[in-house]
């Protein structure tokens, strides 16, 4: 077994220093700076504990104040916005909660547990496009006058973007061709409708961009590739945090939301038993993330006979110190966008493996030169290429280096010389954008 990350960070990965949000930016900020910082809106549906929250976390963290000047809206609250404004949204950060009633928090928690019987699901729907969404557009509206630039993080305002006379941008998290290609003309059409109303949609990696261009290749849209941030230093420096809880033994580890429809930790479970029925029994396997799926999930490492040596961690809001101790990290996913773990395992340099989704893993791994790829679904190519990472130190050095280097360029002077390009480029009408 190999032991670069058993008792640190391997010899090249900085430690990482504490520093606030200000202190980011591009390499001559007073060349590049507006004016004024720019006002950017972000707004999210809700806040889970999943990617798509981090990934808008890392954003408002590393803005630099020089140039923007960030707020959240929310449409409606639950726990875990509680949960986030306490720990990892800044503090000079506005939150706007568009549906703040109490009424309307049980409703909206009770609808995303999925615990509602018909009666209460006609209820809903009924409160929902009644009173909600009438109330929470028209403080929506008040907001947008007062930014320069409204970031739709996750499509949630398709039936409002485009109002106010600012720009609008959504981003896509996901491929748009695995989630419309499937889906009728008819209902392709009126989502197009509907993203004609941002002035540009952002995509996370230049295949989805090749992708979303050809979908929508008879429709004038602007398509433009915006890879989230990752805070590299931040990530670094809460790697070393103690644990006390991590297997005695070399460990696998998968920080995943237990979800079927997309992570796909059967696959992951039958390749583990697979690993060890080819003799590789040293390595604990432990899975970090909770979810729907978890009870299914502990039955299958039953029956596979392998529940001794997984471990269901649960959520935890800092794992990176279990990443940076793990022989390596795998993402058994079905479908990606830009996945956050994996870039979040290269600069702590732990190895990676990934299933080659349709998007997002091959983009970021270079093909195969900073982590190893698998077919998603294949438990056997998945189980052989975790013992070559077992097994082969050449090949983990390698990987190491590389996904160290492609990891960096997601940091954030990067990401806000991206952001402020796109800005520019929406609040000046330029024509159509190609990439940044």
């Amino acid at each position: 077994m190999i032991d670069e990350n058993q008792y640190g960070a391997p010899q090249g990965v900085p430690d990482g220093t504490a520093t606030g949000p200000q202190d980011y930016g591009l390499v001559d900020a007073t060349a590049d700076a507006p004016a004024r910082p720019l006002r950017i809106l972000f707004h999210i549906n809700d806040f889970g504990k999943g990617g798509t929250e981090t990934s808008l976390l890392s954003w408002l963290n590393v803005l630099d104040r020089r140039l923007f000047t960030p707020s959240v809206s929310v449409g409606y609250p639950t726990d875990e916005l509680a949960f986030w404004r306490a720990k990892s949204i800044p503090d000079d950060v506005p939150v706007h909660v568009l549906a703040p009633s109490k009424w309307m928090h049980v409703l909206h928690n009770t609808a995303r547990r999925r615990k509602m019987g018909t009666a209460e699901k006609l209820v809903h729907k009924a409160l929902k496009y009644g009173a909600v969404r009438p109330l929470a557009a028209r403080r929506l509206r008040e907001l947008v006058r007062e930014h320069d630039v409204i970031c739709d993080f996750d499509f949630s305002l398709r039936h409002l973007a485009g109002h106010g006379g600012v720009p609008w941008f959504g981003v896509s998290h996901f491929s748009l061709a695995t989630r419309l290609g499937n889906k009728s003309a008819r209902y392709v059409e009126r989502r197009v409708r509907q993203y004609r109303r941002y002035a540009a949609i952002a995509v996370l990696t230049p295949d989805m961009e090749r992708e979303a261009q050809q979908l929508f290749k008879a429709h004038p849209l602007r398509i433009t590739e915006l890879p989230n941030v990752i805070d590299v230093d931040a990530i670094r420096r809460d790697a070393r945090a103690p644990i006390d809880d991590r297997p005695a033994a070399p460990y696998i580890v998968s920080v995943a939301r237990l979800d079927e429809g997309q992570k796909d930790h059967a696959t992951l479970l039958r390749a583990y038993a697979l690993l060890r029925e080819r003799g590789h029994l040293a390595a604990e396997l432990v899975l970090i993330g909770e979810g729907p799926a978890r009870g299914a999930l502990e039955q299958l490492a039953r029956e596979l006979g392998v529940v001794a040596h997984v471990h269901f961690m649960g959520f935890r809001s800092n794992p990176f110190p279990y990443i940076r101790q793990a022989e390596m990290l795998v993402l058994s996913s079905r479908y990606e966008g830009l996945p956050m773990v994996l870039r979040e395992a290269m600069a702590i340099g732990t190895p990676v493996l990934s299933s080659d989704c349709p998007t997002g893993p091959r983009d970021l791994l270079d093909g195969g030169r900073a982590g190893l790829l698998a077919p998603p679904g294949d438990a056997q190519a998945l189980a052989y290429e975790m013992a070559r990472l077992l097994t082969d130190r050449a090949l983990r050095k390698t990987l190491i280096r590389n996904g160290l280097a492609k990891a960096d360029t997601f940091a954030p002077k990067h990401a806000n010389s991206r952001m402020l390009t796109l800005a520019r480029m929406l609040s000046t009408k330029t024509e159509p954008v190609i990439g940044l």
